[in-house]
């Protein structure tokens, strides 16, 4: 059996893609074999962060061994490639709201897609967000075709925390919702303190980013509509206070103490929820049995372990549907 992982050709840093070369990745160190192909270059290989990645060249499959994992976005085109070259195939569902026909499609309802949906031998779902996402467009679709995989913070963020570090630092990413994140900053000004920063989080290498959120104390959410935001997750496991948009697929690990959920829009209680923020700061809310309970029980759901134990579950049935041996 192998799995071949459809991936985008962005050479831009890209959660999704980097999680799809790592599960290939992950797959090959466990003794499946596994690659990845790159549809619209098989020439292309990311170069944003290091990998040991196999790189499919070819797109001759094998419809008795191969499985094809096709990008909930791409399911619509390559789906339908499957089901006429009669190849098994997964859809990864990495954002439950990219799951819809394409923008350009004449399909509203989605029925060429739930087709597809109900032909997949697989759905892989990276959080509860996005099952829920699949059950609600694609009802007829089988549970149990739906498998959960857990994402892993990378391993950049999950060494122990040097408080000794810490700034009155908050720190945001303002490519997401932009324009929110202007306007809380504008509404937040009056009322933070003289001895605290806010800085944003752009064009930085992956070494400034570790660096930045070890320094800060409050990270300032704007996801939006995502399957499962690691931003959020990488700044708490640095030891930050974390407020504001869930972007839905966080709801599964936002709660307080670590998270302080804001209502999309809300731009008063995202202010009211910072000056609180900074007054727990204050307090050395680090040292509290809460807060201290809860980085520890989140950094041991979603570890790199704990990702593997889920995505050989998924590879050992993709095994058993193909009936092949393992290599």
């Amino acid at each position: 059996m192998r799995i071949i992982y459809l991936c985008p050709n962005t050479n831009l840093p890209t959660g999704g893609v980097r999680v799809i070369y790592r599960h290939s990745e992950m797959l090959a160190q466990n003794g499946f074999e596994s690659a990845v192909f790159h549809p619209y270059d098989p020439e292309f290989s990311c170069t944003w962060f290091d990998h040991n990645v196999n790189l499919c060249k070819s797109a001759l499959y094998d419809k008795s061994s191969d499985l094809i994992v096709i990008p909930e976005a791409w399911a619509e085109k390559f789906g339908q490639q499957c089901i006429e070259s009669g190849l098994h195939f997964a859809i990864f569902v990495q954002n439950g709201y990219y799951i819809h026909p394409h923008p350009d499609s004449t399909d509203f309802t989605g029925g060429h897609l739930r087709e597809i949906y109900a032909a997949a031998d697989f759905i892989l779902s990276i959080s509860d967000d996005s099952t829920s996402a699949i059950t609600l467009a694609y009802p007829q679709v089988s549970k149990e075709k739906i498998l959960r995989l857990i994402p892993n913070v990378d391993e950049a963020f999950t060494g122990e925390i040097d408080w000794s570090r810490k700034e009155k630092i908050i720190t945001y990413m303002p490519r997401k919702l932009s324009d929110h994140a202007s306007l809380v900053r504008f509404y937040l000004s009056p009322h933070l303190p003289e001895d605290w920063s806010i800085v944003p989080i752009q064009n930085v290498s992956g070494t400034e980013l570790v660096s930045l959120l070890a320094r800060s104390s409050i990270f300032l959410s704007f996801c939006d509509k995502e399957g499962c935001p690691m931003p959020p997750l990488e700044a708490a496991f640095s030891g930050n206070l974390v407020v504001g948009y869930t972007g839905q697929g966080a709801k599964e690990y936002f709660f307080k103490p670590l998270f302080r959920p804001i209502a999309n829009g809300d731009f008063k209680h995202f202010v009211e929820e910072v000056i609180l923020a900074i007054a727990a700061v204050s307090e050395d809310i680090s040292s509290f049995a809460s807060f201290r309970n809860q980085l520890t029980s989140l950094r041991s759901f979603y570890f790199k372990e704990n990702e593997l134990h889920y995505l050989l579950q998924f590879a050992n049935k993709a095994q058993n549907l193909m009936g092949s041996n393992r290599h």
